[in-house]
């Protein structure tokens, strides 16, 4: 009996998850506007509001798949052939498996912790410094909060310190965080790094989740990493 309970359970939270996926605005618009994910509009808002993708820039985004963001970015950077006409790039990662995108660079299978994918990088960017890193990068979720949130902090650390490397003077840093008990601390050590540092919540982050973004402009050069 309580077997049949628990399967029950887990069955109404997958219906009514299905159902608001349904009727989710964003999820309708991410079709209509053929984006591979919802994902896409969190940060067409952010860029919408802090102008943080031009044309020409060198891009590194973390935590790829399935590609929304990436196609976001080579829209704003306009390097998709035909429309190309700017230098500029992106370099789009991810552990999972996940369809090319034209006009970027996609390592697909590609673990960014890893000091061999983080060679591999540098090795892409052929001497030049990015201006921006993002990380949409995300644990497997295990419904712990606490958990989930030590371990989407060692994904974000693990971005700075690469970006303390191949961050452009000036350049800016957005992550994806689920806050807790450490955002505070991570806002603290980002300020010592960057100019300024904000908690984004973007309007197609679901409401009920603790997915934000912390965004930090203005990097201060290689001098002032703390990690």
């Amino acid at each position: 009996m309580k077997s049949y309970h628990s399967i029950l359970i887990r069955y109404m939270s997958s219906k009514s998850w299905m159902e608001r996926h349904v009727r989710d605005t964003f999820v309708k618009q991410s079709r209509y506007q053929n984006y591979r994910s919802r994902a896409a509009f969190k940060l067409i808002e952010m860029n919408d509001r802090y102008r943080l993708l031009k044309p020409g820039m060198i891009v590194i985004e973390c935590g790829a798949a399935p590609g929304s963001w990436t196609q976001v970015i080579v829209e704003c950077l306009r390097i998709n052939p035909p429309e190309c006409y700017k230098t500029g790039a992106v370099i789009a990662l991810d552990k999972a498996d996940f369809a090319p995108i034209p006009g970027a660079i996609c390592l697909p299978k590609t673990d960014f912790t890893s000091h061999i994918s983080q060679a591999n990088i540098l090795s892409a960017l052929s001497d030049r410094k990015a201006d921006l890193i993002l990380s949409d990068m995300s644990p497997n979720v295990s419904g712990q909060h606490d958990y989930d949130h030590e371990r989407i902090m060692q994904l974000v650390y693990s971005t700075i310190r690469f970006s303390s490397i191949c961050l452009k003077d000036q350049g800016n840093f957005l992550a994806k965080i689920f806050n807790g008990n450490q955002t505070e601390k991570l806002i603290e050590d980002l300020s010592k790094m960057f100019q300024k540092v904000r908690q984004v919540k973007p309007e197609a982050s679901r409401a009920d989740s603790t997915e934000l973004y912390v965004l930090a402009t203005g990097f201060k050069g290689r001098e002032n990493q703390i990690l």
